[in-house]
């Protein structure tokens, strides 16, 4: 006997940014008699107190798993809990509309329908817009009812099992649960299992709930070899389910053929699989060629079936554009049949071949470019405006700014002084509009200059889903030029983004709805990757893009300066020295970020977002602000992943950043709150990492939350999700430890007296020459380097830096042996003279005593 009428289930591993909102849209459903049981299926990093101080309401209740068991095994325990007359499924990043919930429960009861679906919409990555699924508007815009999967066939193509309520005695009845086998990718085999023994099926034709993409998510996390082996596990078998299906007496084989496309969809359009199964030279992925060549059986694709069929049809990607170009019926056959043969080199040079093609490169004007890419409140205001209003002095030495495509009536900037440059250029590129790029080169030819700047804020384009393609279009209409040098101010990478951040919110941009943190986990490590960032410029121009530092330039009062070195026009354009305009463009301070996030979360039209926050900053205009959004933790995160990605990059191209001032100073921000206030902190996202750390472990400490910051998972959860392949053979560990000490420091004397020899100082003189060095680096502290450096500032003597280095590195040594000692191997004496002899006897030893474990041979 059921005791309430829904049990909405929400299974918990790693969500606690959002689990409060999933649980509040639950609740604030208009349903009586409703529980949610959310599933911890992640004890280890949130325990009891985590959710104890949620303060949840009685309606929800916490089951703990004792380990880890998967998505599948975390639903399978929500379901056996559950006590309603229905059951549904939410996840914990995920929301339901208002009154949603309430309308799809009261269609189930009244349908009395074993799966009761409703549509879904999803909100992209960093911002909260909504759009109804492509497959739910394309098949399930209507309300319908029938019997079973005959009865409403579309029910075969359920996105996933989320989108459905479930009568509980069907489920038990029918024995249906999630396989904990698919650890990810479960919601398709279900679903499968789900509507092939289903009595009857009604479809709401409404949304009901919000599928939240974000970064780190399965859905936009490029996948590898284990989540393809997962992903084959499931066409296997979803096709084994479907084929059992079509056996039954009097079924119709089209169920089985729809599959089949279906199938042969996910692995042209969704997988990226044959690719790598193409270019693999391990077995791991030609097992997986294998495997698909078998799950495609004997069945050929129905070649009048899938046109005209209702229910394939709307939802059909043969014949249409997509990232892989057009892959048309013809296409999509030869497919069929090379991967059923496994000739998947074949398949992957078919695919790639339908590839859409960037125009061939336009004849050259003879003009040469330079080409401004303005990044957020780097001074591309102040420059547009130095550009604006010395364009006659610039164009009577060669050097025009065009008129054309700059902003103009009816533009009107959000915030006063704001101004974007020749953003009607960028658009009509993206928007395959000619007549601006007509006009700019009748522009260009009645001024008779030679070299044009273009200047344009955003044509970066840095965030834009189609990067790639929008790239492309813009590229094919600048190949006119005969040459482009790229030049982009760049702000020290623990503010920049930020700054990126607060322009989205107060230009009523979508992605300014999010908090800067949940900015910052989709897109801090976009932002701070200046490869990524400009590589595809430096491709198109045949150059390195010239970067100059923004804060040096601030400080100096030499934007203008420092432009035209950069742009090559210090010669031609030296003359000019153009007035400060009388306009500024101050950035706004916190509370405005937050008044303007909130206009952004509850306005949905772009128009009237601006339209008030122009009201707003009219009469509230920004005066400048040097508070931070971001936590110093946050920066330091911005900072290392910077480091990583970017460093060496930029100070190829004129930006070197002093990192280690910049942590420095994130450092001393941090002790003004101690670093117990960070552990505590590491503790509330990642219990278990903060756990095996000692409070006061400054570095790792950080480390750690810089982790969580840039990846939005924390590190003991992407530790354990590191995909281990272990090696077929049991493993003899080996530590050399010397049994006389007093060899082994005669030896590090040696060895420390060759390398000063050799050349030690003048490699670090070297490095420092070519690279911006500081002394606190971690690679500067390292044993050698460090005494070296404190020689070339002349802070010790040669014979100090002998001394100091041998020390060292007898400390060093203590320190290893020391560590090894507390490992587990096999310790055999370095300095013996029989060292050969030692080894072969203990190999041959524990050859014979586990003899299991290791190859007879």
């Amino acid at each position: 006997m059921s005791v309430h009428r829904l049990s909405v289930v929400i299974p918990f591993f790693d969500e606690p940014a959002f689990i409060q909102m999933a649980l509040r849209s639950v609740l604030a459903q208009p349903v009586a008699g409703l529980e949610v049981i959310v599933v911890n299926d992640n004890p280890a990093q949130f325990g009891p107190a985590f959710f104890d101080a949620l303060k949840l309401p009685a309606p929800v209740r916490v089951l703990h798993h004792e380990a880890n068991r998967g998505l599948s095994a975390a639903r399978n325990s929500g379901i056996d809990a559950a006590t309603g007359a229905r059951v549904g499924f939410l996840d914990a990043d995920d929301y339901y509309l208002a009154d949603g919930l309430a309308a799809q429960l009261a269609l189930a009861e009244r349908s009395g329908a074993d799966i009761t679906h409703a549509n879904c919409c999803i909100s992209p990555v960093g911002a909260p817009d909504l759009r109804l699924l492509p497959r739910d508007r394309a098949l399930f815009s209507q309300p319908r009812q029938g019997k079973g999967l005959r009865g409403v066939e579309q029910a075969q193509f359920i996105t996933s099992s989320w989108s459905s309520l479930y009568r509980r005695d069907f489920l038990q009845g029918a024995g249906l649960r999630f396989d904990p086998e698919q650890v990810r990718f479960e919601d398709r085999l279900f679903v499968l299992a789900a509507v092939t023994a289903a009595g009857s099926i009604a479809c709401l034709g409404a949304p009901v709930r919000v599928w939240r993409r974000r970064a780190g998510s399965i859905s936009v996390t490029p996948p590898g070899l284990a989540a393809h082996r997962l992903q084959v596990q499931l066409l296997e078998k979803c096709m084994a389910l479907m084929r059992a299906h079509a056996a039954r007496p009097g079924m119709p084989r089209r169920f089985l053929q729809r599959e089949l496309f279906n199938t042969m969809s996910r692995l042209i359009w969704d997988m990226d699989l044959i690719a790598a199964i193409a270019g693999a030279t391990g077995p791991e992925y030609a097992a997986l060629g294998q495997r698909i060549a078998r799950l495609l059986g004997d069945e050929t694709c129905n070649r009048q079936l899938y046109p005209g069929d209702p229910v394939i049809a709307p939802i059909s990607r043969v014949g249409k554009v997509s990232r892989h170009g057009i892959i048309r019926r013809s296409d999509f056959q030869k497919l069929h049949k090379l991967l059923r043969t496994a000739d998947f080199a074949a398949a992957a040079a078919l695919i790639s071949g339908q590839a859409v093609r960037v125009r061939a490169k336009r004849p050259s004007n003879g003009v040469d470019l330079v080409l401004h890419l303005g990044m957020h409140k780097t001074g591309s205001t102040y420059l547009q405006h130095c550009l604006a209003s010395e364009a006659e002095a610039m164009r009577a030495a060669g050097v025009l700014y065009p008129q054309t495509g700059l902003a103009a009536a009816p533009f009107v900037a959000v915030r006063p002084g704001g101004y974007p440059g020749h953003l009607g250029l960028l658009m009509a590129a993206l928007h395959g509009r000619s007549e601006p790029w007509h006009s700019l080169n009748r522009e260009i030819a009645q001024s008779g200059c030679t070299t044009v700047v273009l200047s344009c804020e955003g044509m970066l384009l840095p965030l834009a889903a189609d990067r790639q393609a929008q790239l492309a279009r813009l590229f094919e209409r600048l190949s006119s030029f005969a040459s482009c040098q790229v030049v982009a101010f760049v702000r020290r990478p623990d503010v920049g983004p930020e700054m990126f951040y607060r322009e989205q919110a107060c230009n009523g941009l979508r992605l300014g709805a999010r908090s800067a943190q949940e900015f910052m986990v989709d897109y801090g490590a976009t932002l701070t990757d200046l490869p990524g960032l400009f590589a595809p410029f430096e491709a198109f121009s045949g150059r390195p893009v010239a970067l100059v530092d923004h804060d040096r330039s601030l400080a100096e009062g030499a934007h203008w300066r420092a432009f035209l070195a950069a742009a090559g026009l210090a010669e031609r354009l030296g003359h000019i020295a153009p007035a400060a305009p009388a306009a500024t463009y101050p950035s706004p301070g916190r509370d405005q970020v937050a008044a303007a996030r909130l206009v952004n979360v509850m306005l949905d039209s772009e128009p009237q977002r601006r339209l008030v926050l122009r009201g707003f900053f009219a009469a509230n205009p920004p005066a400048g602000s040097a508070a931070m959004l971001l936590s110093p933790a946050d920066r330091l995160a911005l900072l290392a992943h910077f480091a990583a990605a970017s460093a060496e990059f930029a100070a190829a191209r004129g930006y070197a950043p002093d990192l280690e001032r910049i942590r420095a100073e994130l450092d001393a921000e941090i002790a003004q709150y101690g670093i117990e206030h960070l552990h505590a902190e590491l503790a509330k996202v990642d219990a278990e990492t903060a756990a095996r750390l000692h409070a006061t472990d400054t570095q790792r400490i950080q480390r750690a939350l810089e982790i969580y910051r840039l990846s939005g998972q924390p590190m003991s959860i992407l530790i354990r999700q590191q995909e281990h392949n272990p090696l077929p053979y049991n493993i003899l560990p080996f530590a050399l430890i010397p049994s006389d000490r007093g060899v082994l420091h005669q030896r590090i004397a040696t060895r420390f007296e060759a390398m000063l020899k050799q050349g030690l100082v003048d490699e670090l003189r070297a490095l420092r020459d070519k690279y911006p060095l500081q002394r606190n680096m971690t690679s500067m502290r390292c044993v050698g380097y460090r005494q070296a450096w404190e020689y070339m500032e002349e802070e010790i003597t040669a014979t100090e830096l002998l001394d100091k280095g041998i020390a060292a590195t007898r400390q060093l040594a203590k320190r290893q042996l020391t560590w090894l000692r507390s490992t587990e191997n096999i310790g055999v004496d370095c300095l013996s003279d029989n060292l050969h002899e030692q080894v072969i006897t203990t190999i041959r030893r524990e050859l014979y005593s586990n003899a299991s474990g290791f190859a007879s041979d």
